[in-house]
Parts: C-alpha cells; sequence; structure tokens
C-alpha cells in the first residue's frame, strides 16, 4: 500500500542525548513558575510511541490552565501540547505502523514544550515535505 509518512531523511542522524533541554513547570502559578532546565531526563519509550525531536510547538491558552492549576496535572510536567518535527526514534509497533525515523510529523500530546517529546505513533500526523513544521505544528 501508500505509505503515509515520508520517507526517512538524515536530518535527524545525530545521536539523542540523555538529558535535554525543557520548559519545566514544578509547582502551579503565573507564567514565572515556567523554569527552562537543561538536564531533564530524555524520555523512555513504550512500545507503540515514537521520540519527536522537536522543531516548533504551539503554545495553546489550555497551557495556562495546566500551568495555574486550573486543570490538575501530575508535577513536575514539560509544557506544551502540540508540537511538530522529526522522528528521532521508533518502537517496533509503531514501525508496524508505517512510522520510521526520519519522518517529518505533527502530533497533539503533552510534553512539547522540550526537545523531544514522547508521543502514542496514533497520535502523528504526517506532515508533507511542501508544508512547513511551522505550520504544521497549529494542525
Amino acid at each position: 500500500g501508500t505509505r503515509m509518512f515520508s520517507s526517512g531523511t538524515s536530518r535527524h542522524q545525530a545521536s539523542i542525548p540523555v538529558t535535554m533541554k525543557a520548559a519545566m513547570i514544578r509547582e502551579t502559578g503565573d507564567a514565572d513558575v515556567i523554569k527552562t532546565e537543561t538536564d531533564v531526563p530524555v524520555p523512555e519509550l513504550a512500545d507503540g510511541q515514537c521520540l519527536i525531536k522537536n522543531v516548533f510547538s504551539g503554545l495553546n491558552f489550555i497551557d495556562t490552565y495546566h500551568r495555574s492549576g486550573l486543570y490538575a496535572r501530575d508535577l513536575p510536567f514539560a509544557g506544551g501540547q502540540e508540537g511538530a518535527g522529526i522522528v528521532a526514534k521508533t518502537t517496533p509497533k509503531a514501525e508496524e505502523m508505517g512510522i520510521k525515523e526520519g519522518d517529518r510529523v505533527a502530533y497533539n500530546s503533552f510534553f512539547s514544550y522540550a526537545e523531544y517529546t514522547p508521543v502514542p505513533a496514533a497520535k502523528l500526523l504526517p506532515v508533507p515535505d511542501a508544508v512547513g513544521l511551522d505550520v504544521a505544528t497549529a494542525l
């Protein structure tokens, strides 16, 4: 059948680090509770997930609800819930769905204010080369 995701490229080929930068929220409150941290562990993947190297992350009004505590989340967490980037790592179940390292994707999933985000493969939207990842973030 036709492959939904773009062919893999070498754009992501740098090795995945052990730690990364992320905009972390360790307590609820105003915008000043968001702190950039440089030693956040890169998440491990469950089967069926992909690790996305974020290129863009969207800013959504609901992010303020999470940050302020209006919508409860377990603390600590990296903010954001939408983004676009390159698949940096896959798992066997994700590969069965046709997803490959190097694919350009957009997603709606928590933890997007980080260099890397673990996303269930079923939540990935393929992004054609003709569409910028900045635009795809808003899809």
